[in-house]
């Protein structure tokens, strides 16, 4: 009987888990369905793979190659089979969020009864992930670092009932984010110290983890080594105002909650707001007032394993710049799983000893703050929308200028310093020389191609000297030219981070704005405009040259 009330009671609240999982994901994704809004990050890692379904898309273009090469190989033949069932790339990387999410919840749950057993705390452990999730970019950009979540959660419930399914686990993190495999080894090796009667279990997790570590390391990167430390430094995109801002000048933030360096979840206000569990070891002190203290087990021992790895491989990623990647990709995102996980224990323990003190003539007042805890549980369907911008999606404007470019050959290349260059490859399906949103430093040979490109049409875009245009042109073979009508104004360069970053082609653009020269792009080739509308003009880089 007790059994049967037991499962439920688990059911119910699994089963609320999921509907809180599908409720706060579609607070959210109902921003992604608009026209023409993608997940900015996933303009960076989803373009690309609509060449699955049409291989005459994106042929010998630099910025498609590179990120199909750092893609790991779990995400590009998840899209490939998701390709051969028929359904669009960005249509699945709208979708792929919630499915993410779903398996997060549910493993969350799991990890949560395995530590104490009350299923009503597994339900408040994830609503509160969700909530953060919700809030942040991450989940929603169905990117490989969304990954992490489920991959790491899953990893530590089998991790806690010894399961075979550690190991696959443990592959699937490789596959998909293999930073995560990192953080796995440490808590395998701490549990392998620590127990003696297990250690054949952990040991054999090591040798998965070694095993798939060195087969990544072992890929011989197309665009050469992880940028170095040393050179990071010398480049303004490392730093405020940068493409990516990695040295901030505040240390409080650089060491703490800085995105990029930080040790603590950027968002960190919120996660102090939500940290009920911090007074977990003070509740344990007095277990006659909060009697449900005394279902925590053992495997209350994975919170400080999980602290304890992101810590060790956050020190190890600053020490070894940027070989390791971003240091916060290794505490931030763990973190925020853990304050969840100790929050939902937290908040059962104190909610029971509240209910055991109310007596049963009370039960107006239990109701009352039954309806209350809910009501502050729930925030997050507020919450995702008041800080919707946070979920990263963006939106193109220039509609006419998408299905124009579609309508034109699939192997052309735009040259373009405009803002729509970022959009043009996911909305139009059409290659662009250089954009600010692939211009990701962390490779040194793609950068720099990346970099020679954008000094070199900046300094074509901005001259009277035809024979520059009709070199850059013929360098690249560009084949369209697309402006923005604002764009030869001094205020046009200055307000532009990403081009101030190109400190002296961009300097020699505003002294030649500010000199008496007319600008040639946009006086003198009016014949060779193909598009225009209220925002820009697009010129036919081949008739440009037959005029010059």
């Amino acid at each position: 009987m007790l059994l049967f009330i037991f499962k439920s009671k688990l059911n119910f609240w699994l089963g609320a888990s999921i509907a809180a999982a599908l409720l706060f994901s579609l607070s959210g994704l109902k921003l992604a369905f608009q026209p023409y809004t993608i997940q900015d990050d996933a303009r960076q890692h989803v373009f690309w793979i609509q060449q699955f379904s049409d291989p005459d898309l994106f042929r010998q273009d630099l910025i498609a190659d590179y990120f199909s090469s750092v893609a790991p190989w779990g995400y590009k033949v998840l899209y490939q089979i998701v390709n051969i069932l028929g359904i669009k790339p960005f249509l699945f990387s709208k979708i792929l969020p919630v499915i993410i999410a779903v398996i997060t919840t549910v493993h969350l749950f799991l990890v949560c009864l395995e530590i104490f057993p009350v299923p009503f705390s597994g339900f408040i452990a994830t609503l509160l992930l969700n909530q953060n999730l919700w809030m942040l970019d991450d989940l929603s950009s169905g990117t490989p670092r969304a990954f992490f979540y489920p991959l790491f959660v899953g990893f530590i419930y089998y991790l806690l009932r010894r399961s075979y399914l550690t190991y696959l686990f443990i592959l699937l993190q490789g596959l998909f984010y293999p930073q995560v495999v990192l953080i796995a080894v440490v808590i395998l090796a701490i549990n392998f110290w620590r127990e003696r009667s297990y250690r054949w279990f952990y040991f054999t997790g090591l040798l998965v983890a070694m095993v798939i570590l060195g087969i990544y390391a072992l890929q011989t990167l197309e665009y050469g080594d992880v940028i170095s430390l040393a050179t990071a430094k010398t480049l303004p995109e490392f730093y405020p105002d940068g493409r990516n801002e990695f040295f901030v000048n505040n240390p409080v933030a650089f060491w703490l909650y800085a995105p990029r360096s930080g040790f603590f979840p950027h968002e960190w206000q919120y996660v102090l707001l939500c940290s009920f569990g911090l007074c977990l070891p003070i509740l344990k002190l007095f277990p006659q007032q909060f009697p449900l203290v005394t279902k925590i087990n053992k495997n209350i021992k994975i919170v400080w394993q999980i602290f304890l790895a992101a810590l060790i491989m956050f020190a190890l990623a600053h020490l070894f710049l940027f070989k390791l990647h971003l240091p916060s990709r290794y505490s931030q995102h763990s973190l925020r799983i853990l304050i969840a996980l100790i929050d939902g224990i937290a908040i059962a323990v104190v909610l029971n000893a509240i209910f055991i003190r109310l007596t049963k003539h009370q039960r107006i007042l239990k109701s009352v703050i039954t309806i209350i805890t809910f009501c502050i549980l729930l925030y997050p369907t507020y919450a995702v929308q008041k800080y919707s911008y946070r979920l990263g999606y963006v939106t193109g404007n220039s509609s006419q200028l998408y299905r124009f470019l579609q309508q034109q050959p699939k192997d052309i290349l735009i040259a373009s310093l405009s803002e729509e260059a970022n959009f043009i490859p996911s909305l139009a399906e059409r290659s662009v020389l250089t954009a600010a949103e692939y211009s990701i430093p962390y490779h040194l040979d793609y950068y720099r191609q990346i970099r020679q490109r954008t000094e070199a049409l900046i300094t074509a875009q901005y001259t009277d000297n035809l024979e520059k245009i009709e070199s850059f042109i013929d360098l690249y073979d560009i084949d369209l030219w697309l402006l923005d009508r604002d764009a030869f104004t001094v205020r046009y360069l200055q307000n532009n981070n990403w081009l101030m970053q190109f400190l002296l082609p961009a300097k020699r653009a505003i002294a030649f704005l500010r000199s008496d020269t007319q600008p040639i792009l946009l006086t003198e080739f009016k014949e060779c405009r193909v598009f225009e509308d209220d925002k820009s003009i697009l010129l036919n880089a081949k008739c440009l040259k037959s005029k010059i």
